[in-house]
């Protein structure tokens, strides 16, 4: 069975489904979608895209969106995974 292959909105790499989250808007807002259920489009992201993201306006493109989107609850959803991954994998500096 092949895997599926996503592009990630901010640097077009493409990776599997797997690697990337993908994220809806609701309400004005982006939100991550990590079980990937949600309804409606979905645009996928690499975790360390997000600033990315924002600054080359690839929310609005992706979602066609007319007016200007939040991702306060996409930063910090990215912020506590980046955390989570940190602390699991302490360096050994």
């Amino acid at each position: 069975m092949a895997i599926p292959i996503r592009s990630c909105i901010a640097c077009r790499k493409r990776e599997s489904w797997t690697k990337v989250l993908r994220v809806v808007v609701r309400t004005g807002e982006v939100i991550p979608d990590p079980l990937r259920r949600e309804i409606g489009r979905g645009a996928w992201l690499h975790q360390g895209c997000l600033d990315l993201a924002k600054s080359r306006g690839a929310f609005v493109r992706a979602f066609r969106s007319s007016t200007p989107l939040k991702t306060d609850a996409l930063d910090e959803y990215v912020r506590l995974l980046l955390a989570k991954e940190q602390s699991d994998n302490p360096s050994d500096s």
